[in-house]
């Protein structure tokens, strides 16, 4: 699996960054500290070159557990993150093959 680059970890701390926006029960504080806590969890695990896009999801939900409950409408963020990851580790993996192309032997 290939890393992700800085642009596609913001992209994805985006996600979690709007979604937040509409968590109308919490205080502003209460939302910077969910936010703190949202990076400091994607951004090392999206860094790792061993992740994949499962392995990922999984994380965010144990780690993330009390924050995506709070989501309103926590599934339909669930299976956007997920497409959106998907695509990320797609796009980085064909961009990495081909940037190393394989010689034929």
């Amino acid at each position: 699996m290939s890393k992700l680059r800085d642009k596609d970890i913001r992209k994805v701390i985006q996600l979690f960054d709007n979604e937040l926006l509409r968590i109308t029960q919490a205080s502003k504080i209460d939302k910077m500290k969910m936010r703190k806590k949202i990076v400091n969890v994607v951004q090392p695990a999206l860094q790792l070159t061993t992740m994949n896009p499962e392995v990922f999801i999984l994380e965010v939900e144990k780690k993330l557990s009390t924050i995506l409950s709070q989501f309103s409408d926590s599934y339909g963020f669930n299976s956007r993150l997920t497409g959106v990851i998907r695509k990320l580790y797609q796009k980085a993996e064909e961009s990495s093959t081909s940037s190393h192309p394989q010689l034929d032997q």
